[in-house]
Order: C-alpha cells, then sequence, then structure tokens
C-alpha cells in the first residue's frame, strides 16, 4: 500500500522500533532498511557497551598519558629520577691545582641546591677545556662511600683528584656538573 509516493506498512503487519535511529520497521527485519543496522535482542546493549568500553579506553590512556609526562617523583629515589632535576645543583667555584712535576692534580670546588629537596651527589663530570674552548679531557668522578647530601638553598664543598691531566694546567677550563644524585631524604647503602 502506498500513501503520497511513500511505502506505508499494512496494519495487520507486527512492526517494531529501531532502537538506533527509531523509525518503525517489520518486526522480522534483521537489518534496518533506514539505517542499516543489525537488529537483534542487543542493539541497544551492543551500541552503548561499545560506547563505554570507547570512553574507558580513552580514559585509561588519558591516565598513562599524563602520569608519563607528569609523574610524581615527591619519592622518587632513583638515579634516573635525578636527571629532570640537573640544572638544581650547579657546580660553581672551581679551583685545578696540583703538582705538575707528580702528575697529580686535585679539583676543589662547590656544589650548590638551589631545589626545594635534598640530594645526595654521588658523581661528579669534569670536563677540561683549553683556552680556545676545545676539549681535553673528560672524567666521570664518582664519591663512592663519602657522598654527601646538599641540602636545599646551601652548598656542599668538595675535592677529588683528578688523573691524566695534561701536563700544564695553564689555561685550561673546567666545567664540572653532578653526574648522579639520589634523593638525599633517603638511607643511603652504598654497596
Amino acid at each position: 500500500m502506498e500513501e503520497n509516493g511513500l511505502e506505508v506498512m499494512a496494519e495487520n503487519e507486527q512492526t517494531k522500533v529501531c532502537p538506533l535511529c527509531a523509525e518503525t520497521i517489520k518486526a522480522a527485519a534483521k537489518v534496518c532498511p533506514f539505517c542499516r543496522t543489525r537488529q537483534g535482542r542487543f542493539t541497544v546493549l551492543k551500541g552503548e557497551l561499545g560506547g563505554a568500553i570507547v570512553t574507558i579506553t580513552l580514559l585509561a590512556v588519558l591516565i598513562w598519558m599524563s602520569s608519563s609526562l607528569f609523574p610524581d617523583d615527591s619519592d622518587s629515589t632513583s638515579a634516573a629520577d635525578f636527571i629532570r632535576h640537573r640544572d638544581e645543583l650547579p657546580v660553581v667555584r672551581t679551583v685545578l691545582e696540583g703538582a705538575e712535576e707528580h702528575q697529580r692534580f686535585w679539583l676543589s670546588g662547590y656544589v650548590t641546591n638551589k631545589g626545594d629537596r635534598p640530594w645526595r651527589v654521588h658523581k661528579l663530570e669534569v670536563r677540561l677545556l683549553d683556552a680556545g674552548g676545545n676539549l681535553l679531557e673528560v672524567q666521570h668522578r664518582p664519591f663512592r662511600d663519602n657522598a654527601f647530601v646538599v641540602q636545599p638553598n646551601s652548598e656542599h664543598a668538595f675535592r677529588i683528584e683528578l688523573y691524566g691531566v695534561p701536563n700544564s694546567v695553564t689555561g685550561v677550563v673546567q666545567k664540572v656538573l653532578v653526574e648522579s644524585a639520589t634523593d638525599g631524604r633517603k638511607n643511603y647503602d652504598p654497596k
């Protein structure tokens, strides 16, 4: 039966409403002719469940990304966590001195803590440069058993022996940075 060019269902046929597009369709239809969605008992549930799964998945990804980008390092103890805070521990007022005839040199200076937590300094990286800024030597000097803690807004003096320094230290410029440190609030076991 057709009315104004539209097909109208016979009154004696059983009909139902498509749960997704809300159009009236035959009760036996397996696919809605209007929105092309598969009809079944759990059609609405599948749609709502699918949306919930997508939402939960996106939320989990967002939480994971935010924890990766903005980690809570308030109780961090590993040396890897120190890398983000390296600029809080500048090494200042360094002096290179020694006996050139015996090839024994010492580097002294201060590690300053500009951060808000104490840091236990384990190793320094010492770069020796000539007057032109060319790299002569790089040394990684660990403190082993005598690692020290630099409290916030204070400084700590150090003195280390260097080996393999050029014959003359005249004109040699040293750039020193803290290579590794851990949270100074934690107990330290050097073993």
